[in-house]
């Protein structure tokens, strides 16, 4: 359930040992919009006189109504910096990149590419995103993502022609794929590259008898 959806309430009646009110103990995720949490358990110095009942029995409808949304906002902002404990600035960033390719920031191909990719690889683009934005475009880079996108890839460098590269992705082409491909290629391919893809059939080289199957050998 996204964030902004979840309306986060002080609990009525809450266990002082745990700061979830949930009435399963191992619950993992909420099903409805409004979450009892208990407020005391880690921020009594923050809510412990806004919420004592000697105050609240002072105030009137609209003031409790009022502490109630400031309740919400406020515990929003304290998940949110729950979130980010313990992260080292490098992975603000990469978080941070994510949520821009995300929001289509580097353009509707990286968007549409990333869409396609489970959190962990998503991450990982990331990261080597900002590796980019730090030392420049590279081959290296390029190929670093590859492999860890499309396992079992492999890439060719062309020995007269150092800035024509080969790339076998191992894999038979479908929407999915084609769009993670395009993200990697345009998002890490330094421009100067020139790139030929092939897909579920390699292209035949002689000795290597692995290549050289019959119809199963990609024309070159």
């Amino acid at each position: 359930m996204p964030s902004q959806k979840i309306f986060f309430k002080p609990a009525e009646n809450f266990s002082p040992y745990y700061e979830q009110s949930f009435k399963e103990i191992n619950k993992q995720h909420v099903d409805k919009p409004e979450v009892e949490i208990n407020p005391l358990y880690r921020f009594t110095a923050i809510f412990g006189y806004l919420l004592h009942l000697d105050v609240k029995d002072l105030l009137f409808a609209e003031q409790r109504q009022f502490i109630l949304y400031l309740f919400d906002l406020m515990t929003h902002i304290l998940a949110e910096v729950d979130l980010c404990h313990g992260m080292t600035r490098r992975e603000f960033y990469i978080r941070r990149i994510r949520k821009e390719m995300l929001a289509g920031v580097h353009g509707e191909i990286a968007r549409e590419g990333l869409l396609q990719l489970k959190r962990d690889k998503q991450i990982a683009v990331a990261d080597e995103l900002l590796r980019v934005m730090e030392v420049g475009s590279s081959l290296k880079s390029f190929c670093h993502i590859m492999k860890q996108i499309f396992k079992g890839c492999i890439i060719y460098q062309s020995r007269e022609h150092p800035q024509r590269i080969y790339v076998y992705i191992g894999k038979e082409r479908d929407e999915t794929l084609q769009k993670q491909w395009r993200m990697i290629r345009e998002t890490f391919l330094p421009m100067d590259m020139e790139v030929r893809e092939f897909w579920s059939k390699h292209f035949g080289i002689f000795g290597v008898d692995v290549t050289m199957h019959t119809d199963a050998i990609a024309i070159f």
